[in-house]
């Protein structure tokens, strides 16, 4: 599924900076989206949103043996799936689809128990966007800590202690935690090193699936500077790929070989490009026939999506 953003409404109490952190921890994924099947002849769908045409729901519903229904943070992900279309359709609109799609997964029993905890979702984020946001106060990881108390107490007011921790235990221990990192980080009283000691036994706390997650980007960062110093020293494509493979697998290997593949040949068309602009801005003419045969160049080589990347590469 490809990643959807919230929309601003949806977006509120827990201040904007938290939640993109607890954002970024999870890591949204980002694969190619996959077709929605066509409804079986006489079913009759509600309208998918324009948004999320060609998509298929993140998230899931799931009930128990005995129809119950399992509360876990896979249902809120799908809760918002729908509801990042607010804005470009009513409520009434996605609460239809949810309930058809809640329907669809569930048995009666489950099925009203999950609209029940859709409608109290949806009140509490209503809420959350009409709850006046405190007046700024202190250092800003101060700020972020409020912002988060007045959510939770909020939040208290739509549901159990118990259902809490079941729907939103992980985002509210990655926000406590992001929290925790940024006290640290801010306080004045810590010199450089005292700063890293604590934030490493901040860090050796956490579950190890989440410092995995942390530990992932600077893994690619770490083989590409692998690779980038194999090649300074003469080495050839194969010898990155060998040292690749063994950091990785074969396939993985295979296709980081491919994105370099794909970045040379980018990185070709853009230095033919910016030879063939050189030579029509400094031929004869006036600048609207400049103009022109820039834009028929830009056409020839680029497709409308690679032409917006061009900017960076024109100064």
């Amino acid at each position: 599924m490809r990643p959807r953003q919230l929309p601003p409404m949806w977006v509120a109490g827990v201040v904007g900076a938290t939640a993109l952190v607890v954002i970024g921890l999870q890591g949204l994924p980002a694969t190619t989206p996959a077709a929605i099947a066509p409804a079986p002849a006489g079913e009759v769908r509600p309208p998918v949103a324009t948004s999320l045409a060609g998509t298929t729901p993140d998230g899931a519903a799931t009930a128990t043996a005995d129809d119950a229904l399992v509360l876990d943070p896979a249902l809120i992900r799908l809760y918002d799936y729908y509801l990042t279309t607010v804005g470009e359709r009513p409520l009434s609109a996605i609460q239809a689809q949810v309930e058809h799609d809640l329907d669809g997964r569930l048995a009666p029993h489950a099925a009203r128990q999950a609209k029940d905890l859709y409608a109290r979702y949806v009140q509490f984020k209503t809420a959350l966007k009409e709850q006046r946001p405190a007046k700024p106060v202190g250092r800003s990881v101060d700020i972020l800590r409020e912002g988060l108390r007045r959510m939770l107490a909020l939040r208290a007011s739509y549901f159990s202690e118990a259902e809490a921790q079941a729907l939103f235990g992980p985002q509210d221990a990655e926000a406590a935690a992001a929290l925790a990192r940024m006290a640290i980080e801010q306080d004045p009283a810590l010199d450089a090193q005292q700063r890293r000691d604590r934030l490493a036994a901040l860090d050796a706390r956490l579950p190890a699936s989440v410092r995995a997650e942390r530990e992932a980007p600077l893994a690619v960062v770490r083989l590409e500077e692998a690779a980038r110093q194999i090649r300074a020293q003469g080495g050839s494509e194969d010898d990155v790929y060998r040292m690749r493979a063994a950091a990785t697998s074969p396939e993985a290997a295979n296709r980081l070989a491919d994105v370099d593949r794909e970045e040379a040949a980018w990185k070709a068309r853009i230095a033919t490009y910016l030879v063939q602009r050189d030579a029509l801005l400094s031929a004869p003419g006036g600048d609207a026939a400049r103009q022109a045969a820039q834009s028929d160049l830009r056409n020839r080589l680029f497709t409308p999506e690679e032409q917006r990347r061009l900017a960076a590469y024109e100064g």
